[in-house]
C-alpha cells in the first residue's frame, strides 16, 4: 500500500521546470512506431557532447484558437467563431561558448550551422530554408535510471513543435566592467504545430 500510496503522491507532484533537454530533428512522424526510438538516440547521441544544445532557458511553448465574431439576426450579443490556430515564438537561450562561434572558421556545432544557413537561405534565395522539428523532453529528478548505461533519467512528459526555423538570432550585451557575467544566445523559432507527446517513463 505504501508503494501505491508513493506512486500516487509523485503523480500529484508538480513537475520542476528545471530539467529538461532539447533535441532537433529533421523530421518526427508521431505515426511511425520508431520515432521515439530515433528520437532517443539522438538524446543518446548529445549525452556524449552535453554542452552542444545545453539550453538554459525554453519559453514560448504554447498554441491557441484565434477567434472572431459574427453577429446573428435576432441576437444583440456577437458569437464567437473560430478562424485560426495560432502559435507562439519558441525562445532558446543558452550560454555562448566558442565551440558555438566556431575557431578558425569551423563550427561543430549544428545548431549554429541551421541558424547560419537559415539566413544565408533567406538572403540569397538559393537556397531553401529547411525547417525541422523541434522536441523538447521533460524529466523529473526522482525518475533515475537503475542500470549503468543509457541516459540518467527518463523523460515524462515532451512536446513537439513541429516545421520549425530561426527567425531571430542574438546575444546579451557586452559590457567591460562585468567580469563575471557570460554572454547569452538567443535563438528564436516560429513553428507551425505543437503537440503534447505521451513519454512513458520507462
Amino acid at each position: 500500500m505504501d508503494a501505491l500510496g508513493n506512486i500516487a503522491n509523485f503523480l500529484n507532484e508538480p513537475i520542476p521546470s528545471f530539467f529538461f533537454e532539447a533535441v532537433v530533428l529533421e523530421k518526427f512522424d508521431v505515426s511511425d512506431p520508431l520515432a521515439m526510438a530515433k528520437a532517443t538516440t539522438a538524446l543518446a547521441a548529445q549525452a556524449l557532447d552535453p554542452t552542444a544544445t545545453a539550453f538554459t532557458e525554453i519559453n514560448g511553448l504554447e498554441i491557441g484558437l484565434e477567434v472572431g465574431s459574427i453577429n446573428e439576426a435576432g441576437w444583440s450579443t456577437p458569437r464567437p467563431v473560430f478562424d485560426k490556430i495560432t502559435t507562439g515564438t519558441l525562445e532558446m537561450k543558452r550560454y555562448l561558448r566558442p565551440r558555438h562561434v566556431g575557431v578558425m572558421g569551423f563550427s561543430a556545432d549544428p545548431f549554429t550551422g541551421w541558424c547560419q544557413d537559415t539566413v544565408s537561405a533567406a538572403k540569397t534565395w538559393q537556397t531553401a530554408i529547411v525547417p525541422k522539428d523541434v522536441l523538447v523532453f521533460i524529466y523529473h529528478p526522482m525518475i533515475k535510471n537503475p542500470l549503468p548505461v543509457g541516459p540518467s533519467s527518463f523523460p515524462v512528459a515532451g512536446f513537439i513543435a513541429q516545421e520549425a526555423f530561426p527567425v531571430k538570432w542574438s546575444v546579451s550585451g557586452l559590457s567591460s566592467t562585468n567580469e563575471s557575467e557570460p554572454i547569452i544566445e538567443t535563438i528564436e523559432l516560429k513553428y507551425t504545430e505543437l503537440q503534447r507527446l505521451a513519454v512513458p517513463p520507462v
